[in-house]
């Protein structure tokens, strides 16, 4: 990635691991929560700083029909179809650190997490079905500071929709750039290793070439685990999550 250096410099680290909290969920009660792309980095002509794509709104994510194979396993679901039954669902950011879903049931679930120092950052990116198991996960920003942006997780399980962690803390997939350090993120990897994350952050020490560490991710229940990581390469050129979007 090449860059050319702004007026004003905003250092910002881009943190690959991932941030606060432990989550429970109940079905129609307020759970507290305890215990495309900068894709690889585009450049915008004559800033000096990195563009992360366009900007979303809290709302009802939606897109194609989802659908099971030929021996019953699940394929991936329809974008904002939270429950796999085929519908969209209503997902909004009704208070700091507060995410709703209603169903298409009309059933209602409020899953609480860490919105950061600035809960006007907060916005709901978009609901896909990252590892493609027949229930779409919802991906929200919590928190961002002048050039970095970090996106959470909330993934459908046991009936319940519940806080993604990792190591016992809030997932936090970091996103944006600055002149010296830039991440992004994105989701259904396919070539090896297969993953349903792939997060990549990294550093460039002339403001022009960047190269970081990709570390690739896949659920377990409401968990993410490690399943491999690329060492000292530059951002990904096609990182992207379906129709989530990125500001």
């Amino acid at each position: 990635m090449r860059i050319s250096a702004p007026s004003i410099v905003v250092a910002v680290a881009a943190a690959t691991t991932l941030i606060l909290m432990t989550t429970g969920c109940t079905g129609t009660d307020t759970v507290d929560s305890s215990g495309t792309r900068p894709s690889g980095a585009s450049t915008s002509a004559g800033t000096g700083q990195v563009s992360a794509v366009r900007s979303a709104s809290p709302g009802t994510a939606i897109g194609p029909a989802s659908s099971s194979s030929s021996n019953g396993s699940p394929q991936a679901a329809r974008d904002g179809d939270v429950d796999g039954d085929g519908r969209t669902e209503s997902i909004t950011l009704p208070a700091a650190g507060l995410l709703r879903v209603v169903y298409s049931t009309g059933r209602t679930e409020e899953v609480r997490f860490d919105s950061g120092p600035y809960p006007a950052a907060q916005g709901v990116l978009g609901s896909v079905d990252a590892d493609r198991d027949g229930h779409a996960e919802v991906f929200v920003r919590f928190d961002q500071g002048a050039a970095m942006q970090l996106a959470t997780v909330f993934r459908y399980v046991d009936a319940r929709l519940r806080l993604v962690t990792l190591d016992g803390q809030q997932a936090a997939l970091p996103y944006g750039a600055s002149l010296r350090n830039a991440a992004t993120w994105g989701c259904r990897r396919t070539q090896p290793p297969a993953a349903a994350i792939e997060s990549w952050a990294g550093s460039s020490t002339n403001g022009k070439d960047y190269r970081g560490d990709s570390t690739f991710y896949n659920f377990s229940g409401s968990r993410l685990v490690t399943v491999g990581k690329s060492a000292s390469i530059p951002p990904p050129e096609m990182l992207s999550c379906g129709s989530v979007t990125f500001k």
